[in-house]
């Protein structure tokens, strides 16, 4: 920040406008100072579950039937709100109950909001603003607000194009007066390099797998609900394969179903769309009554894969809009292009791998999602270094653990293990990390 310059006058002492123009600086110094320490003690915003999706919708004005006020929050990036070609127009989502509001993802169609308002009301007639923008661009918009409220609406009042207002996605997160991260207590490097985390967890196999071989699904005891996690293996590959995996990401707060494939030899197109599967599934059972799941799925989906599996789940996250965010080790499809892939995308890949080096694939792949947060890990280690009983799991369950933890709920506890100083020790290893590329700051 410049000073200000002093008054100028006749009537001034000739040295006193020196000494002035020095204590003003030395003022705006310790403001500036101030302001910065403020700044870096703020604490980390809360753990946040994705509130809006499924719930009932209401706007100000549709288009036409097929763009109904649900289709923005129904999960479906294909489907999408459109209002009438005039200002003002609003899209309000109920979500049940009062809620802490702490983001806010709006997926414009090209036909977007120059000027337009983040609003929370308890009633749906009052309205506060937690958020205003006046040059609007389009396109994904990601959103830190603060604000609580059972309504939440994109209150539009300057189109930015001929057009309405087009959302393919309305998207509203936060926490629904639960502490943060759903009783997850902060984590160290200590707490996420243990082989389990601090949640109590229990399995249940699943009686009767629709679209894949098998299913186990582990899952948090208590407390919910929570996001969703399909692990896959690879080819010729069990459940066993990622099992170190599952409790892991269950004590830390995910519901995860480690599948078993039809068979042995599915290629990755067929894992991907067996990915898709065990998350309807998985979905399915968090809504139905009497089974241990009921109540524990968020409607937030990730996926986990091996090889063929990691293909797989690169496919799920350009087929299915409702996977937010991927992790494929040491992934394996040959001739796809997955550069349309816009959901954070977190490559382990491994360096003596003969079968998927990540030069063959995932860093091409890395290299061509242009739109989307990426993360790219090697570690020591052939093919086989992100199973069960290989590579440093210490390590890999940290990170794994952390992306999933920041990129399914918000919780932005987790991101010094990604970008910030806690992850400086790991990235500087090189006997425990050969090549790390990443997209920070998140």
């Amino acid at each position: 920040m410049r000073p200000s310059r002093p008054p100028t006058g006749t009537t001034a002492p000739p040295r006193t406008r020196p000494r002035a123009v020095t204590a003003l600086i030395a003022l705006t110094t310790t403001i500036g100072l101030a302001l910065t320490l403020l700044t870096v003690a703020a604490p980390p915003a809360a753990a946040a579950d994705l509130l809006s999706q499924g719930r009932p919708a209401t706007a100000s004005s549709t288009e036409k039937a097929s763009t109904p006020a649900s289709a923005a929050v129904d999960g479906d990036t294909g489907t999408r709100w459109s209002s009438t070609f005039r200002d003002p127009q609003w899209l309000t989502v109920d979500l049940g109950t009062t809620a802490t509001i702490s983001r806010v993802v709006l997926r414009w169609e090209a036909a977007y909001a120059r000027a337009f308002q983040i609003q929370t009301s308890d009633d749906g007639t009052a309205w506060t603003t937690i958020h205003s923008a006046t040059a609007g661009t389009g396109g994904v918009q990601t959103l830190d607000v603060n604000g609580n409220g059972r309504y939440v609406r994109v209150h539009g009042t300057q189109r930015g194009t001929a057009f309405g207002y087009s959302l393919w996605e309305f998207q509203v997160y936060g926490s629904r007066g639960t502490p943060p991260g759903d009783g997850i207590p902060d984590p160290s490097t200590a707490s996420l390099e243990a082989a389990a985390g601090p949640l109590t967890t229990a399995t249940y196999t699943v009686p009767d797998p629709s679209g894949y071989g098998s299913g186990t699904v582990t899952y948090p005891t208590a407390g919910g609900p929570y996001p969703g996690v399909v692990l896959m293996p690879g080819y010729q590959g069990t459940q066993q394969n990622l099992q170190w995996l599952a409790p892991r990401l269950a004590s830390w707060g995910f519901v995860v179903l480690n599948v078993g494939t039809t068979t042995l030899t599915d290629d990755p197109a067929s894992r991907g769309r067996q990915i898709t599967a065990a998350g309807t599934q998985l979905l399915a059972l968090g809504n139905a009554p009497g089974n241990p799941v009921s109540g524990k799925v968020n409607g937030t989906l990730g996926a986990v894969g091996h090889s063929m599996g990691g293909g797989g789940v690169m496919a799920a996250l350009r087929d299915d809009s409702r996977f937010r965010a991927g992790v494929p080790t040491a992934p394996y499809y040959p001739s796809v292009d997955f550069s349309g892939v816009t959901d954070p995308t977190f490559f382990l890949t491994c360096q003596s791998d003969p079968v998927a080096h990540g030069n063959s694939y995932a860093v091409p792949w890395y290299n061509s999602m242009a739109q989307a947060e990426k993360l790219y890990i090697e570690v020591p280690g052939d093919h086989l270094c992100p199973m069960t009983g290989s590579g440093n799991k210490a390590k890999q369950g940290k990170w794994i653990v952390s992306f999933l933890s920041y990129w399914l709920r918000a919780d932005t506890r987790f991101t010094p293990f990604l970008c910030g100083p806690a992850r400086e020790a790991d990235k500087n290893d090189t006997s425990l990390v050969t090549r790390w590329m990443d997209t920070c700051p998140l």
